[in-house]
């Protein structure tokens, strides 16, 4: 049983650009959805009431819209940024085209039940915290011992998981 890490860079194949591009568009939908979502609140917000009317009801809508603006401000702060790790990883992966195939081996495996269906998963030495469990099919997962060798294939700037191979 050897338990050396090796990590190289390889060029990324067909299939695998096309399950980057997956991941691409399905975190494009996703962030569609939340910037609608901020939008129409960055709408909304600012037009409603304040919850109470005092006698000094100017100053209690000019404080009710600083406060809007800047809930609308930190909810535009998050979407940039989750904008920025949902999508440049994965752009910088299918400009480059570079992968990572890491020859390591398994440490832990396990199961867990999901919506009345049972999955199985795996983990790896040495590889990002972004990949911790790799899933398998019922039958990998009854061959598979603590300790044996697998390549795992994951895109070098995303960190996405891409492929996996028994040895």
């Amino acid at each position: 049983m050897d338990n050396s890490l090796i990590k190289e860079e390889r060029s990324c194949t067909f299939e695998d650009l096309a399950k980057l591009e997956t991941m691409m568009c399905k975190a494009k939908r996703e962030l569609r959805f939340t910037g609608i979502f901020i939008l129409i609140l960055s709408v909304i917000l600012p037009v409603l009431p304040p919850k109470y009317s005092g006698t000094k009801a100017m100053l209690d809508i000019m404080s009710y819209s600083t406060a809007v603006a800047g809930i609308v401000t930190v909810l535009g702060i998050v979407f940039l940024w989750s904008v920025y790790y949902m999508l440049y990883g994965l752009h910088k992966d299918l400009k480059h085209k570079t992968k990572i195939a890491a020859n390591t081996y398994v440490t832990a495996a396990g199961s867990g039940k999901y919506k009345g269906r049972e999955f199985f998963y795996f983990s790896a030495a040495g590889l990002p915290y972004r990949i911790g469990r790799i899933p398998l099919n019922k039958e990998d997962f009854e061959n598979m011992k603590i300790g044996d060798p697998v390549i795992i294939e994951y895109s070098k700037y995303g960190k996405r998981f891409l492929s996996r191979i028994k040895v």
